[in-house]
């Protein structure tokens, strides 16, 4: 029963976000305020409705009803409580469940905060969205029902995979998905600007606020998919170039692209179109990113669907979105493609600049990504396309971004004033950072001569060169957040950008590993510390068998710092093996270390790696996203103050 309550609820989301569409169609054609009214309402209501139908299939969880196929399929009477709720997103079907319900959370949301003088415009914004979550919520329907019976029940679920079974992918996959799913709303906004010819610069700002906090979930959700990596997958590795992770990056990339091209876009005529652009990408890329990760196209352990089926109605709603989008710009792109003339190093020629970079970078992860898939469809064999080549691309666009950064933290107003020696602007700062970077450099090399490192072949002048770049970007954000707090929340995404890069050199150029074959009571020194292994424990789990090695971390001094507890787990009901890994970490770095398998009845194999500045690259990715939300929670307010002061004035005037 509460099965089919789910699936009626699920219906009749997708009946009134069909209703609502009809109703802001009737509103625009009517002139009349009363449809932009009931389309609104519908719009709650539908969001009221696909609320319960996630409610009931967690219940259907909760309970363990095996006669739902997607429950049997994706849990078991011994899975824990936490996992059971958060299966819901762990398969297939519910997490297109969990996409609609997102889709038509935001659309609710724009219904009730977007609110504009101009209401064709928010008419067309709500037209755009409610399609989609129809489009979408009859695929659900359709082709990835997961309210199906399985009758008769099984008697018992297969459970969920053992990779999903980690504290990380209960926030990791709802935070990717509302950002995903957010830049819909940016989307509809921006088709909804060319539809109605709107070219006064506020649509601008209409629509940042929101990108804005598409962004912020999707870096968030990002950023806890890579340490859900490192720390779930065993292999010590945050980042793989992994095709699901090249998914999620794509969007993040021209989002981010968006925000930057959106600030300047709020001033007549400067880089309109760019903006425009960038939106309908983004919302494409996010697409293609959900048909990479469920259609069964590629190989990854992020892929969780192999039917070919959904993947072509997936790749049909993607293309009538590009295609019809397209075709809208095509029409009115005269409207905001001017031509644009820059003045030397000012702030919409460094965002051109920044954009033209993230473009590239974007189209390089495109081309790695689907050049395999088109090389094995058109018959050519198997190709695989790896680290090397996204590194070799992503490297210089990074550091060229990393002197941008830098460079844009001095200009305060619309031009530079050419006249003033702009070397005398960065001096200062410039000064700073490069002894910094050689202090930091230096303490790098002393450590690694002491723990008789051997440097890869280039690796010391790319964390030179990136160490340089990164203490620029940082000195120069500070320096100008003191100068002006306006510049706080950009100087927190900078520096947190900063840090990512500096901590990615040193972990991808000068982490170091060691592999030991143990049995009790064998000791061995690594990186300045001494191990010694001292036992295996068997344990039990609630769904699982481990094997738990315990390994004794001392200083040179044989002072207890830690111990180490990396685990070898079968998941008995789908008989799969897992290694937990452990890790210890300071300020500095992280020891990790994974237990591998049995070589004889008394010996393991373990690997032993050290990680310089990891923990950077998390806290890193946190003032990111504290950033942007200092700008959601404070700019908007404060740009709100300033318009009614403006207004009162009796002039207009853009920040």
């Amino acid at each position: 029963m509460i099965a089919e309550l789910g699936h009626g609820s699920l219906i009749l989301s997708i009946v009134l976000s069909l209703t609502s569409a009809f109703g802001s169609a009737f509103a625009i054609y009517k002139v009349d305020s009363y449809w932009a009214s009931c389309s609104r309402l519908l719009s709650y209501l539908a969001c009221v409705c696909v609320t319960f139908s996630v409610i009931f299939l967690a219940i259907c969880f909760v309970i363990d009803d095996f006669s739902v196929l997607y429950v049997a399929s994706h849990s078991n009477t011994h899975l824990p409580f936490i996992y059971k709720l958060t299966a819901v997103w762990g398969g297939h079907e519910g997490s297109f469940l969990f996409w609609l319900f997102c889709l038509i959370g935001w659309t609710a949301l724009v219904a009730k905060l977007g609110k504009t003088k101009n209401q064709e415009f928010q008419n067309w914004t709500l037209i755009i969205l409610t399609t989609i979550s129809t489009a979408i919520g009859g695929y659900i329907l359709f082709a990835s029902n997961p309210f199906i019976r399985l009758l008769p029940a099984a008697f018992e679920g297969r459970d969920l995979n053992p990779m999903l079974q980690d504290i990380g992918l209960i926030v990791h996959p709802p935070l990717l998905y509302l950002g995903y799913v957010g830049f819909a709303v940016a989307f509809a906004m921006s088709m909804a600007t060319m539809i109605t010819k709107e070219n006064n610069p506020k649509w601008a700002e209409d629509i940042r606020p929101w990108a804005l906090s598409s962004w912020c979930f999707m870096t968030a959700g990002i950023v806890l998919g890579a340490w859900w990596a490192y720390n779930e997958l065993g292999w010590g590795g945050w980042w793989f170039w992994d095709p699901v992770e090249n998914a999620s990056l794509m969007p993040w990339l021209t989002a981010t692209a968006l925000l930057h091209s959106l600030k300047v876009s709020k001033q007549p005529n400067i880089m309109s179109g760019w903006s425009l652009l960038l939106a309908t990408f983004t919302f494409c890329l996010s697409i293609l990113g959900t048909f990479i990760v469920r259609s069964g196209v590629i190989t990854s352990v992020h892929a969780f669907a192999t039917d070919p089926t959904r993947g072509i109605i997936l790749l049909s709603i993607l293309s009538v979105v590009m295609i019809g989008s397209m075709l809208v710009f095509a029409y009115r792109a005269g409207r905001y493609i001017q031509p644009m003339k820059f003045e030397w190093l000012s702030l919409p020629m460094l965002f051109f600049l920044g954009n033209g970079l993230f473009c590239i970078a974007t189209f390089s992860v495109l081309l790695g990504t689907l050049y395999p898939m088109v090389y094995q469809l058109f018959g050519l064999g198997n190709i695989s396309v790896g680290a090397p080549y996204f590194n070799q691309i992503f490297v210089p666009i990074v550091l060229l971004l990393c002197i941008l950064m830098g460079l844009s933290s001095f200009i305060h107003v619309h031009r530079v004033n050419v006249a003033i020696p702009y070397f005398h602007l960065v001096k200062r700062p410039l000064i700073i950072s490069i002894s910094i970077a050689l202090l930091v450099a230096g303490i790098g090399t002393f450590k690694a001569y002491r723990t008789e490192f051997q440097w890869f072949e280039g690796s010391y002048s790319i964390i030179v060169i990136a160490s340089v770049l990164s203490c620029w970007v940082i000195v120069a954000s500070i320096m100008s957040a003191i100068k002006d707090n306006k510049k706080i929340a950009m100087a927190c995404a900078h520096i947190g950008v900063a840090l990512i890069v500096i901590a990615a050199s040193y972990e991808g150029y000068a982490s170091v590993e060691t592999s030991q074959k143990v049995t009790n009571g064998t000791q061995f020194n690594f990186h300045d510390h001494r191990f010694e292994y001292e036992k295996t424990e068997l344990l039990i789990g609630p769904n699982y068998t481990a094997e738990r090695g315990v390994i004794r971390m001392s200083d040179e001094q044989g002072q207890l710092v830690n111990y180490l507890k990396p685990e070898k787990r079968h998941y008995t009901v789908r008989s799969m093996d897992m290694t937990e890994p452990d890790v210890y970490w300071n300020r500095w770095g992280d020891w990790y270390i994974t237990l591998g398998d049995k070589i004889d009845n008394d010996h393991y194999a373990i690997r032993l790696q050290y990680k310089p500045l990891m923990r950077w690259i998390w806290y890193g990715g946190g003032l990111m996203v504290f950033g942007a939300l200092i700008t959601l929670v404070f700019g908007r307010a404060r740009s709100k103050l300033s318009l009614n002061i403006k207004e009162q004035k009796g002039r207009w005037c853009v920040e």
